[in-house]
């Protein structure tokens, strides 16, 4: 009968029987590098030994990786609502919060990274989760899912930013009202209140021509100016 040895930590084991050489693979104390002797010749890999063919049909005690339709997305969704909500939280408190959203885009996306190790899945590079649309990207990619939640954050973002910029124009145009009704009683001495402004044009970073609608139904051109001390300042051109 022939009989086998096997190399472990430098040490031959052995002699054993091809049923107990198959009883170490399964155990995984013989791989497919690991050098044997199968009685003759010299020392080989057991993958180059009639013993390569049990190697396939060692069990696996980790199991494949969730399929792509089995992943939970439910922090991709989240994620997608993140500028949207920051926009509103902007209005209420009236002034951008770049840090909270930020710090949102990434909490979500590491808690997804968990997520997908959870399943069994390699994640997207880790340094990913600090550019949210790249690891968007990157995730569908790798779960072959269409680019559905990634689309959706991109017009998500999109629309945060005109939101923002509305928003900020539309506090500029209230805080202007006031000022016109001053400028109106104090520089041209009349008695005209202004009911609305609207912002036609932003001419250059900061600075915006406007239309004032009064109270007695006539309207005047004026000019609005941003400062960066987040002072503005009115004029009323000659008309």
């Amino acid at each position: 009968m022939t009989t086998w040895h096997y190399v472990e930590g430098g040490a031959q084991v052995g002699p054993l029987t091809i049923d107990e050489m198959k009883g170490a693979i399964s155990d995984g104390k013989v791989t497919p590098s690991t050098k044997v002797w199968p009685g003759e010749g010299d020392w080989v890999h057991a993958s180059e030994t009639l013993l390569s063919e049990f190697f396939g049909a060692r069990e696996s005690t980790t199991p494949p990786p969730l399929a792509g339709e089995d992943i939970d997305n439910k922090f991709m969704w989240i994620l997608v609502t993140v500028p949207i909500i920051g926009v509103f939280i902007d209005l209420i408190v009236g002034t951008v919060l770049f840090l909270p959203s930020i710090i949102a885009n990434i909490a979500l996306c590491i808690l997804d990274e968990k997520k997908l190790k959870a399943a069994g899945h390699a994640a997207p590079e880790h340094w990913s989760v600090f550019i949210v649309p790249v690891y968007i990207w990157k995730r569908a990619t790798l779960l072959n899912h269409k680019k559905h939640y990634f689309g959706a954050w991109v017009a998500a973002f999109i629309l945060s930013i005109m939101l923002d910029i509305g928003g900020a124009e539309a506090a500029i145009e209230e805080a202007a009202c006031p000022i016109v009704t001053d400028i109106i009683k104090q520089q041209l001495y009349g008695s005209a209140k202004c009911m609305d402004v609207t912002i036609d044009k932003e001419v250059t970073a900061g600075f915006y021509k406007a239309t004032a609608t009064l109270d007695n139904g006539n309207e005047l051109m004026i000019t609005i100016e941003e400062q960066d001390d987040d002072m503005i300042y009115v004029q009323i051109p000659n008309q």
